[in-house]
């Protein structure tokens, strides 16, 4: 019958390594866009969402969604105008939620 104990140090090792890259691996990506996220906040640009953000945090009298709902519905009507087209919401949530993360942790 085979034991932990009769498994080499060899492989022990090896196995260990690669758990340690894979734990590596998702900590590194954790807090990175999809692509295709990544693109649309390149074209919408990083400032002008922390601008929403930082916008929609001066309105008072409202709750957290609500100020969320405002960075929304800023970045909707700032792509509007700078690019053309209309971001469709469920983006325009995603990039304000990823950089709110972030501008929450510097402020």
């Amino acid at each position: 019958m085979n034991t932990l104990s009769a498994v080499p140090f060899w492989d022990w090792t090896v196995l260990l390594i690669g758990i340690a890259g894979f734990v590596l691996s998702y900590i590194e990506s954790k807090d990175r866009l999809p692509k295709w996220a990544r693109e649309w906040l390149s074209k919408i640009g990083r400032e002008n969402v922390e601008q929403a953000i930082e916008n929609a945090a001066r309105l008072k009298g409202l709750s957290e969604a609500e100020r969320r709902q405002e960075a929304t519905a800023y970045l909707i009507r700032l792509s509007e105008k700078k690019l053309g087209f209309s971001m469709p919401e469920s983006i325009a949530n995603l990039l304000v939620e990823f950089v709110y993360q972030q501008w929450k942790r510097r402020v």
